[in-house]
């Protein structure tokens, strides 16, 4: 099963979302909220998204829409541990992750792995901003497979066999 890359906003340094089609007639959304964005865009794949979009076709999901904790696209840990919190999260990041939640048709998947490129009181920081947003718009947190470490939702890229599994979350075992 295939998939077409679709919106995609990008702002300078940022990548707020990006949305993927899955070549299906399912109008079930998942929205998956990662670290930080990778470098794909409405006219560029990367392996994370074909990964996630084959995952989602199987599980009879028609739309894929990539999120972020941190909107900043960098895959240098260095700059991203040398810019402000508020530099990092991105001036728009939350408004695009409400406009998102509050769509009532879709399943929130957190996927980011073990190897967080940010401080650890950043992300902490962030994990709790991101939960009461998820838990505000009444929506259940999941990951796919065994988190990773035991403490980390499992990047995308590893949803393989074995690891593919949907699961709810429980904030406690990721520190939130």
């Amino acid at each position: 099963m295939g998939y077409q890359l679709g919106e995609c906003d990008v702002e300078q340094l940022y990548r707020y979302m990006l949305k993927v089609s899955i070549d299906n007639d399912s109008n079930k959304v998942l929205l998956v909220i990662q670290c930080n964005p990778s470098i794909a865009t409405n006219n560029t794949s990367d392996p994370t998204v074909g990964k996630v979009a084959y995952w989602a076709a199987e599980n009879g999901f028609g739309e894929v829409v990539y999120l972020n904790l941190f909107a900043i696209i960098s895959p240098q840990t260095l700059i991203l541990k040398a810019k402000s919190y508020e530099k990092i999260v991105g001036l728009r990041n939350d408004s695009i992750l409400r406009e998102q939640l509050n769509r009532r048709d879709c399943v929130v998947v957190l996927g980011w792995g073990r190897d967080v490129p940010i401080s650890d009181d950043y992300y902490k920081r962030r994990i709790q901003e991101v939960k009461m947003l998820i838990e505000s718009y009444g929506h259940k947190a999941h990951h796919v497979g065994a988190l990773s470490s035991g403490t980390h939702p499992r990047h995308g890229r590893m949803w393989n066999k074995g690891n593919r599994d949907l699961r709810v979350l429980d904030w406690a075992d990721i520190g939130a």
